[in-house]
């Protein structure tokens, strides 16, 4: 067998486990109902292709400023162990944000703070973009070259000290360098 018969082999060995996962999930999000399949039929075989195309490791290469190359890619194994993180920061937010909903005085010091973000261009800055939302009082409202303008509920230097743990917590996810590099835009 060559390489790339291997290769297709192994592409059909992924999509064959990735539907029968998703298969025995939809038995147990439906209760084995057989009724659902109707619309399990279309379902299934959608998220196991969503789920290739989105989640194959695929190495990216970027430029710093320097001019040194350097390459990443996303790590399943890694956004495991940030979980928590995510979970953690998450329920910090929305229990800040009911807190902050039912103050009898508003004394918020509400607004939108500049950050530099120091991540490459694509799906990683995406990824950090969308994850800022999870942060306690946080949101990202818009992004013009490296500047993120993030709307904040309380404007203090635990947010930003937050933003910025969570844009090394994206690096580490990615595999980059967690010194801060400044990166320039994807090759």
């Amino acid at each position: 067998m060559n390489r790339r018969e291997k290769s297709i082999t192994a592409n059909y060995t992924k999509a064959i486990v990735r539907l029968v996962f998703f298969s025995l999930l939809w038995v147990l999000l439906t209760n084995g109902e057989l009724s659902s399949w109707v619309i399990g039929i279309v379902v299934v075989p959608f998220a196991a292709w969503l789920n290739l195309r989105l989640f194959i490791p695929r190495h990216h290469v970027v430029s710093d400023k320097k001019g040194e190359t350097k390459s990443y890619y996303f790590s399943l194994f890694r956004l495991l162990r940030l979980l928590p993180y995510f979970l953690m920061n998450s329920l910090k937010g929305g229990i800040q944000t009911s807190r902050l909903a039912f103050r009898r005085k508003s004394l918020t010091t509400s607004g939108l703070v500049r950050y530099s973000v120091n991540l490459p261009q694509g799906e990683v800055r995406l990824w950090f973009i969308h994850l800022i939302s999870l942060l306690p009082g946080t949101l990202s409202a818009r992004i013009e070259g490296d500047e993120l303008a993030v709307h904040m509920l309380e404007v203090s230097s635990n947010n930003v000290r937050d933003i910025t743990q969570c844009e090394e917590k994206i690096a580490f996810l990615f595999g980059l360098d967690k010194d801060k590099a400044t990166w320039g835009k994807s090759k």
